[in-house]
This record gives C-alpha cells, structure tokens and sequence, in this order.
C-alpha cells in the first residue's frame, strides 16, 4: 500500500486542492476509503457522479497511480454545464443555493467545463486513470454502465433527489458486494436523504448509514441543516453506504491497521496468541501461526482473571512468543481490571493504542 497514516496524505491532498471545494476531512476520508478498496481486493472501478472541477476524483486517481493499480480508472459523469435546477422536494437548503447567484460560494452554478477537466487530469498526471462522460444522468449512464463493469467506489455528489435517484437507479446493481457508496450531500441537502432512504425502502436494503468526515474543530458532529454556504463549508460531510458485509468501512480499515501493526511486531514464522473474537479472520498478517486463548477465538465472555492468566502461560509454554489482544477485546484488559495488571506485572508490553495491546511472552517480567 502506499500510506497507511493521514500524517502521509497531505501532498496528495495539496495537489488536488485547487480543483475541489471539499474540506480536507472529507478528503482524507475519501484517501481511507480508496485505501480499503485496495488492502481488501474489492473488485471494480471507481465512479464519480457530479465532479465539478474533478478534485476528488483527482485524488482517487492519484492514489490508483502511487499503488500501481493499472487495471482500475475513475470515471466522471457530470453535465459540465452546472447544476439543473433544485425541485420542491430538495428543500430550503437548495432553493437558497439556487437563488444565491451572488453568494461566492455559487461557483457559477458549479459550472466547468469538460476541457478544463481534461486539462487538469493531465496536468496532474492522472489522465490515462480517468475518463470523463459529459451530459445529463439519465442519458449518459444508462449509456455507459456497461462499459463501466463493476464498481469498487461510487461516490455521488449530485446534490438534488432526482439526480440522486436517477445514479443510484443506474449504478446501484453494479456495485460490487461488499463495495461502497459515498454520498456527498446526505447530511446537508433533504432531496438528496430523501432519495437515499427512498432507494433502500423500496429495495428493503437493511444497509447501515455510516457518516463520512465528521471532526470540526476536533469533535465528531453531523450536519443536520444547511444554513447558508458557510456553515456548509464549516460542517461539510457525507455519508458511506456498504453493500453488503458485516463490517463497515472504518472497521474494515481499522483491521487493516491492526494486521499492520501485528506485522511489524510479530517476525513470520512466529506463533502468537490471538484474543479478538475472530474478528480480523483471513486479515491477520500471513506467515505466522495463529493459536486462539482457548478452544475458540469467538469466545465472547472473559473467564476468570485466573483461568485467562492459567491458558496464556500453556501457550506460552508451548511456543507462543506473542499475546495479542485486539480492540474488540479490549473490555477485557481495561486498564482498572486486576487482569490487566497481572499481565503487565508478568509480560513486556510492546504495544498499545486503539487498535491493539502485544504483550511479549519471551520477555517475563521479574519478580
């Protein structure tokens, strides 16, 4: 993979930055969700609809590039003739956005056209990753979903419930199981919730609204309302949809960085006590074994401290070199528990943040 910390994005992300008005939470987000696709092998191509001067499709792109992934392109459908106007149903938010012509946030209706796009992607060295399909949805993607084959990625910033519906009707059937679709404008525009919500109804999808972004000025909110285009830009954020799966993006993208973390402090060939509930499955790094606390890794009540203590000195004795705890089992060795301490007291701990605690079996506390 080519990064795996957001303190390792913010080249990609200034090089974007001219060509998009979406704020650098969004983006970063955007960065995890392409990196997920990748780490976890989801089948397809990446799909913009609505892209204004292409930023965030520039950023998916560049990122295919720095991985090597020739076989996948991001495509970009967008009139390039601005917006078509809000209806009713849109809401107060869109009819402001519509009347405001004045407003510098207007961007001239989102208008760009398809040239200025083309000329951008080759300056930034990513045109032989993209394509761009100009017109109205309701032409071009019934036209050109079967040339587009499956989806990875679908990430929709149209703004108002006809378009919305329009690319969800067109596009949803090609998302493969267990990739994703990011919507841009869920939190901020009604007509686009209400298409979605409508969608899932009728399909009875039973999908999980995950939220996209979310930190202002360092703390988790929604934005529930759009009060003008400033606010807008202040609490700017969307929401991810998966189809399919358990997991949803950020835990799939959290057991990719605990399989990192494993990686580096366990040596292949190594054998190591894994306690996670089987929650990492086939993502626990390759080449070295892997032995649960007990009989089974699901086991989803903590026995005694004893009992626990009792099963990882047997492993430990008979070759384990490592204990893992993993973060859906870190209710186990919360720092005021008695089995925290015993362990600590006991073994070297190598590692601990949100994702995982390793405890060193080899190197056994004295005393």
């Amino acid at each position: 993979m080519i990064w795996t910390e957001t303190r390792d994005l913010p080249p990609a992300l200034q090089r974007v930055r001219p060509y998009t008005m979406i704020s650098n939470d969004w983006l970063t987000d955007l960065a995890r969700l392409v990196q997920t696709v990748l780490a976890n092998d989801i089948p397809g191509d990446f799909v913009e609809c609505g892209v204004w001067r292409g930023g965030a499709s520039f950023l998916m792109a560049d990122l295919l590039r720095q991985a090597g992934e020739r076989h996948r392109k991001v495509w970009l459908f967008d009139s390039f003739e601005g917006l078509p106007p809000p209806e009713v149903i849109d809401g107060p938010a869109a009819q402001e956005y519509a009347t405001g012509t004045s407003d510098p946030y207007y961007y001239d209706n989102c208008r760009v056209s398809l040239e200025e796009v083309r000329l951008a992607a080759a300056q930034l060295g990513v045109a032989e990753y993209t394509e761009c399909v100009k017109g109205w949805f309701d032409q071009t993607l019934p036209a050109h979903r079967s040339k587009i084959g499956p989806i990875a990625l679908l990430r929709l910033d149209c703004d108002w419930y006809a378009s919305m519906r329009c690319c969800l009707d067109n596009l949803y059937d090609q998302v493969t199981e267990g990739g994703f679709i990011a919507v841009d404008d869920y939190f901020g525009l009604d007509g686009c919730a209400l298409a979605v919500h409508e969608f899932l109804g009728e399909r009875r999808l039973a999908h999980r609204i995950e939220s996209f972004a979310g930190k202002w000025t360092g703390v988790e909110h929604v934005s529930g309302a759009w009060t003008g285009a400033e606010a807008y830009a202040d609490a700017y954020q969307g929401a991810v949809i998966r189809k399919g799966g358990r997991a949803t993006w950020k835990e799939l993208r959290h057991a990719y960085l605990t399989a990192q973390d494993i990686a580096t402090l366990v040596p292949t060939g190594a054998t190591f006590i894994m306690v996670d509930y089987g929650w990492l499955g086939d993502k626990t790094p390759a080449g070295r074994q892997v032995v649960p606390l007990f009989g089974s890794n699901r086991q989803h009540s903590r026995p005694a401290d004893t009992v626990v203590l009792q099963a990882v000195e047997r492993g430990r004795q008979g070759g384990a070199a490592f204990l893992v705890f993993a973060w859906p089992t870190f209710w186990w060795i919360d720092q005021r528990s008695a089995l925290a301490r015993s362990l600590r007291a006991r073994y070297r701990c190598l590692l601990e943040n949100d994702r995982v605690v390793v405890f060193n079996l080899q190197e056994v506390a004295e005393g």
